[in-house]
């Protein structure tokens, strides 16, 4: 990570949605956000990839809520709301535990946050 990222949380939210014609906006945020974290292309399409497969689960409601945080540890992104119980298919959960370091899922009564890390310990490996 260069120097001029500051070691608080860098932000950045967007609310776009549910129907297919608007991913890409989630996939513009997002890669842009990973770009400024300096990602390697490599681990940002596997994280844009982790995203695009939660998106064709099928969220709850009209709208999806994309927030992107990046710490010195790590990117973290949230994405929701979908039913709870999501992360339940093995199949998605092995999907996604190969494209990105940490999945979790944080239930709020009818709707549940995806959670997905992409560690910052690439940096410390000098790549």
């Amino acid at each position: 990570m260069s120097d001029a990222l500051s070691p608080h949380a860098d932000r950045t939210t967007v609310e776009f949605p549910a129907a297919d014609g608007y991913r890409s906006v989630g996939r513009l945020v997002l890669g842009g956000v990973a770009a400024r974290f300096e990602l390697p292309i490599d681990r940002v399409d596997d994280l844009l990839l982790a995203v695009e497969s939660l998106l064709m689960q099928g969220p709850v409601g009209d709208s999806i809520r994309l927030e992107a945080e990046a710490t010195s540890s790590g990117l973290l992104v949230r994405l929701g709301a979908f039913p709870p119980g999501q992360l339940a298919d093995p199949a998605l959960r092995r999907v996604l535990r190969r494209l990105v370091d940490t999945v979790e899922e944080r239930a709020d009564g009818e709707a549940a946050t995806v959670e997905l890390v992409v560690s910052a310990a690439y940096r410390a490996e000098g790549g």
